[in-house]
């Protein structure tokens, strides 16, 4: 546990303090968008990326590839990939929190 918190909390804590903005979307899909986009960065922050570099390489690359891209496709944009662009990786020192 890190300063009271263990994983668990920490990761559903930003959910948690955007709860509200969920209210204010005008439809369920605009709801399902942004959890599904917090959903992208807090697995990217887990995997130590550049959460900016790695959104920038997703928006790239998906339009790219069309409405159905292929498993391999995929999994090489996915957060743990060793295929990244290098300019997705960002050094830690320790887990934010």
């Amino acid at each position: 546990m890190v300063g009271g918190y263990n994983l668990a909390e920490q990761t559903v804590k930003s959910y948690v303090i955007n709860r509200k903005n969920f209210l204010f979307s005008d439809t369920e899909k605009g709801a399902d968008a942004s959890a599904a986009v917090m959903s992208i960065i807090e697995t990217a922050q887990r995997n130590n990326l550049d959460v900016y570099g790695y959104l920038t390489h997703l928006l790239t690359v998906l339009p790219e590839w069309g409405r159905n891209p292929t498993d391999e496709q995929l999994e090489s944009v996915m957060p743990w990939s060793e295929s990244l662009p290098d300019f997705c990786r960002q050094e830690y020192d320790e887990i934010r929190q």
